[in-house]
């Protein structure tokens, strides 16, 4: 028998997860499994349920290589799958990660090969993964930078030393373009499904002009980033576009995909390449893989000092596994094999 959290965010996929969330509990106790249902109104209580939770649930290293003894679910869609990784990963890293999808984008379902739209065969294959030691995949670590060329330390926040909270992704950041799409598609309630973010493209391309972010990769700028910037750990956002189509999060590197200022046309042109993934061929965009990127605001040189000329950098909020996550800059780090999956 295993214990279960199980943790369901009723508003995921427009009501679905609501409905998946009882008969994923209900398939996994009649299975004999010990389940807690962790579901919550909200995403603070929620995440201070699943902390209190992990926190009671001890390590037993001869029991996880007959299978986890402990497994931390989410029902929903991305964004309940980023607060059950960090939830792990902050407080109990020894506890493996499942999840039933039932979202909007489902990008980690896809990474994890899960059906989509069908609890019970989700639960199913969870079901079968729990007789089997889990699968070990890296997961991405963002934390703040100082304005210098020193990284904040953990659980320090530049100037005024309040704590920051270090946050992990596991599918893809994004701080272009299509940072600013996800955050329009997350506040339009129309059209449903991943159609949204078409409607939140054609919105931000009235005004585009660019924005003002580099990236450096293991130490190598790659220079202005105006249009395209995804941080990849695994291959597809926004309900399954494949904006880091080689990206494999079990090779212990992020594939960093960028594309400088372009022109409207040309990005309208791009961007249906995105679903085939054959944009990265096209000669504005680069693609490296690195362990370490530092987002840098426009104006900002590689010691972190920032050109006080150019003004603030009109960077967009940056968003991972489509939930916002700060302001550049930032450093990212590749974890390797530090999340226990069921897949």
């Amino acid at each position: 028998m295993t214990r279960i959290g199980l943790l369901v965010n009723p508003a995921a996929g427009r009501g679905r997860a609501a409905t998946a969330g009882p008969i994923a509990l209900a398939e996994l106790r009649a299975a004999g499994h010990d389940v807690v249902d962790l579901t919550e109104p909200d995403v603070t209580s929620a995440r201070r349920r699943a902390a209190a939770f992990l926190r009671e649930q001890p390590a037993d290293a001869a029991r996880e290589r007959r299978g986890p003894s402990t497994v931390l679910v989410g029902v929903g869609g991305d964004g309940v799958a980023n607060l059950a990784v960090n939830a792990i990963l902050a407080h109990a890293p020894h506890v493996a990660f499942g999840l039933v999808p039932a979202g909007t984008g489902n990008d980690t379902a896809r990474s994890l090969g899960l059906p989509r739209g069908d609890p019970v065969a989700a639960v199913a294959r969870l079901l079968g993964a729990l007789t089997r030691e889990p699968r070990r995949v890296d997961v991405g670590e963002i934390t703040a930078v100082r304005p210098s060329d020193d990284p904040v330390a953990p659980g320090e926040e530049p100037g005024d030393g309040e704590p920051v909270a270090r946050r992990y992704f596991v599918n893809v950041l994004s701080a272009g373009i299509d940072a600013a799409v996800n955050g329009r598609a997350n506040r339009i309630g129309w059209p449903k499904g991943s159609s949204r973010y078409v409607v939140a493209l054609a919105a931000e391309l009235v005004g585009f002009h660019g924005f003002d972010v580099r990236v450096v990769a293991d130490g190598r700028d790659l220079g202005p980033a105006g249009t395209l910037v995804a941080v990849a750990n695994s291959r597809s956002i926004g309900g399954g576009m494949a904006i880091a189509p080689d990206a494999d999060w079990s090779d212990g590197l992020f594939d960093v995909v960028t594309a400088p200022t372009m022109p409207r046309r040309t990005l309208l042109h791009l961007f249906p390449r995105v679903y085939g993934g054959t944009h990265v061929t096209h000669p504005v965009v680069q693609v490296v893989r690195a362990r370490e990127v530092l987002l840098l605001p426009g104006g900002t040189d590689l010691t972190g000092r920032t050109d006080r000329r150019r003004g603030p950098a009109p960077a967009p909020l940056v968003h991972a596994d489509g939930e916002p996550v700060g302001d550049v800059p930032l450093r990212l780090r590749l974890v390797a094999e530090a999340l226990r999956v069921l897949a």
